[in-house]
C-alpha cells in the first residue's frame, strides 16, 4: 500500500514540461516575428521621413530668400500701418476739436459741417489761440524700396 501510494504521489508529482514549454515556445516566436514586423515598419518609416525631411529642408532652403523678402515687406507694410493710424488719430482729433470749435451737431455731420461756411456771416470765425498742427508726413520712399528691391534685401 506504501508503493502504491509513492507511485501515486510519483504520478502526480510527474510534470510534462515538454508541452508546456512548446505552447511558451510558440508564443515567444509569435512575438519575435510581431517585433520583426515592427521594426520593419519603422525602419521604412524612419526612411521616409529622412527623405521628406530632406525634401522639406530643401525647399526651406530654396525659398529662404523669397521668405525674407516677404517678411521684409511684410514690416515695412506694418510701419505704413502705424503711420496711417496715427495720422488717422491725428486728424480725427482735429476735426473733433473743429467741430466744437464751429459748434457742430454729430447728428448730420456733412449737413453740419457744410452749415458753417454756407452762412452768411458778416464776422468771420477766427480764433489766434487754436493752432493746427499737420500729421506727420509718411514717407514713401522707404517703404518703396523694400518693395522694389528683387534680389534678396539685406
Amino acid at each position: 500500500m506504501l508503493e502504491e501510494l509513492a507511485n501515486d504521489y510519483a504520478s502526480y508529482l510527474k510534470l510534462d514540461v515538454s508541452s508546456g514549454f512548446k505552447s511558451v515556445q510558440d508564443v515567444i516566436d509569435n512575438m519575435l516575428t510581431r517585433l520583426e514586423e515592427l521594426t520593419s515598419v519603422l525602419l521604412m518609416i524612419k526612411l521616409k521621413n529622412g527623405d521628406c525631411n530632406k525634401v522639406v529642408s530643401d525647399d526651406i532652403y530654396k525659398y529662404r530668400s523669397e521668405v525674407s523678402v516677404l517678411s521684409k515687406k511684410i514690416l515695412a507694410i506694418n510701419d505704413v500701418i502705424i503711420k496711417l493710424q496715427n495720422n488717422v488719430d491725428i486728424i480725427e482729433k482735429q476735426v473733433e476739436k473743429a467741430e466744437i470749435d464751429f459748434g457742430i451737431s454729430k447728428d448730420n455731420k456733412l449737413l453740419s459741417f457744410f452749415k458753417p461756411f454756407l452762412k452768411k456771416s458778416k464776422e468771420s470765425v477766427s480764433n489766434p489761440d487754436i493752432t493746427i498742427t499737420p500729421p506727420i508726413k509718411l514717407q514713401l520712399q522707404s517703404v518703396m524700396e523694400n518693395f522694389d528691391c528683387n534680389p534678396p534685401c539685406s
